[in-house]
């Protein structure tokens, strides 16, 4: 009952276990009357019921409740229910000495909702009942204590994701080495396991926070992370000509055009149908690049609130499917991005060019679809304004070009009439047609590396980031040792 094992006797009639009402209501705490006639009861709380409301709110991270507001002890309690408004919270206690803990709380994700009222009732051993009336506060205070913090920040569908964030905000180990310099949010995107049930996604999206190259290069300039907590459901269906499979952690273009599935009524029901079957809704899976610059905003704000002084703009940086994932992105939203550095994906880079070799270039490829999918044109100086980074291992053979979630039959057909299959070739010719097509950046193909980078391109990375914090217009720092990072600058 409410969490506890009770001791009450009971009888099966018809194989169905019952319990008296005389001991149910002993154990609640409960006066009642029985109406034999008309075979009803009455159940209230006992005379020495006692109501608190506590004046100040409690953390929803870390829900404590003081026993000795209602003159209670540990010792005493014996049983507990929690509900927000007329609901039970489904949720464990633990009862110390003179205090009662809500929820197994790890201090990065929220136990109860945040600026929500509750009602905390206690069963005494005696039979007494007791009830507190308590608010939650809102996110926790990111004030600076100096010390790496981690804060998950929950899913917010008003404020446009519905999927959780985690927010880091970096040691002063480099404040010293950063002051007078503008600072920015870091942004990577999570590449964690497929069709993971939330509470997987959510660790390995922690531990993917900790592993990842956007942790050193947010320390090392003094910089807040974030993170989304993005899910890989296995989601497919068939759209009368072929399979569409979504590929969320690489914005694939099943996941970007997912709108436009939901929107044309020859797909919208198979792809609905398919996204509820796997377990999650439309909304959660629609526009995960808009829901991830919702997450900006709102992270920005929120840092600002307790003066960390980030600017309106971030830099965008990830590598493999996160690397895929961020220059999609930065194609995308160019006016939420002051510089985007996006690793091993010279061979799958989205060119700023419409059509080709007689081909429309369809997102990702391309931008001949761009304005189907974002409601404007492309603007190639809006593109042209946001300093690029591409960069691979010269020995990469991460081929993905023949996976069915990373590319549909139409994408792939494309992309092998026009470039071909093998990895490096591809990258080559798209890296040549780019500065053709108008495009700027720096692309760096990492001799000697196959799927990862030498400790001289991660070095890069952050001079490049570095050198594009402060003014106004793209820089493109030159590589030190151009031998082993062979550059192609097209500026």
């Amino acid at each position: 009952m409410n969490g506890q094992e009770i001791q009450a006797d009971n009888v099966i009639v018809d194989d169905v276990p019952y319990v008296s009402l005389v001991d149910m209501a002993e154990h609640l705490g409960l006066e009642h009357e029985w109406d034999a006639r008309g075979r009803s009861a009455q159940v209230w709380r006992k005379s020495e019921a006692r109501t608190v409301t506590l004046e100040e709110k409690v953390d929803p991270f870390k829900p404590v409740i003081d026993l000795t507001v209602v003159g209670l002890r540990g010792e005493q309690v014996g049983a507990v229910g929690l509900q927000m408004g007329s609901d039970w919270v489904p949720v464990p206690f633990q009862v110390g000495l003179n205090r009662l803990t809500i929820g197994e709380p790890d201090g990065t994700a929220p136990v109860l909702a945040l600026d929500q009222r509750f009602t905390l009732t206690i069963y005494a051993k005696n039979g007494s009942a007791y009830r507190i009336d308590f608010a939650t506060s809102g996110l926790p205070d990111l004030t600076s204590t100096g010390q790496r913090r981690v804060v998950r920040v929950p899913a917010m569908p008003e404020k446009g994701f519905h999927w959780p964030y985690f927010l880091v905000l970096p040691s002063d180990a480099n404040k010293k080495a950063n002051q007078g310099h503008k600072r920015y949010l870091v942004v990577e995107t999570n590449n964690t396991g497929p069709d993971d049930p939330l509470p997987v996604l959510l660790k390995e999206t922690r531990q993917d926070l900790e592993r990842g190259f956007s942790s050193a290069i947010a320390e090392e300039l003094w910089s807040p992370l974030l993170m989304p907590a993005f899910p890989r459901p296995h989601v497919a269906w068939h759209d009368g000509t072929q399979w569409r499979v979504l590929y969320t952690h690489a914005l694939d273009r099943d996941t970007a055009t997912l709108h436009l599935a939901f929107a044309d009524p020859r797909t919208a029901r198979a792809a609905e149908s398919a996204i509820r079957s796997a377990g999650y809704t439309p909304e959660s899976l629609t526009h995960l690049d808009r829901q991830l610059a919702a997450m900006i905003d709102h992270a920005i704000s929120y840092l600002n609130q307790y003066g960390h002084n980030v600017e309106p703009k971030v830099f965008l940086v990830g590598y493999s499917a996160s690397g895929t994932f961020v220059d999609r992105c930065a194609n995308l939203h160019p006016h939420k991005v002051k510089a985007v550095a996006s690793g091993a994906t010279l061979d799958d880079m989205m060119l700023p060019l419409a059509s080709y070799g007689g081909e429309d270039l369809i997102f990702p490829i391309g931008t001949a679809d761009y304005q189907a999918i974002t409601g404007r044109p492309f603007d190639l100086n809006a593109h042209n304004q946001v300093p690029r980074l591409i960069f691979m291992g010269e020995d990469d053979t991460n081929n993905t070009l023949p996976y069915s979630d990373t590319y549909s039959d139409d994408e792939r057909g494309i992309i092998q009439r026009l470039w071909g299959e093998e990895i490096l070739p591809r990258a080559k010719q798209l890296i040549e047609l780019y500065g053709k097509a108008g495009g700027k950046g720096i692309f760096i193909l990492d001799k000697g590396m196959q799927h990862s980078m030498s400790q001289e391109m991660q070095d890069y990375v952050i001079t490049f980031l570095k050198a594009n914090r402060d003014g106004a217009e793209p820089v493109y720092p030159m590589p030190g040792n151009p031998a082993h990072l062979q550059y192609t600058l097209h500026d």
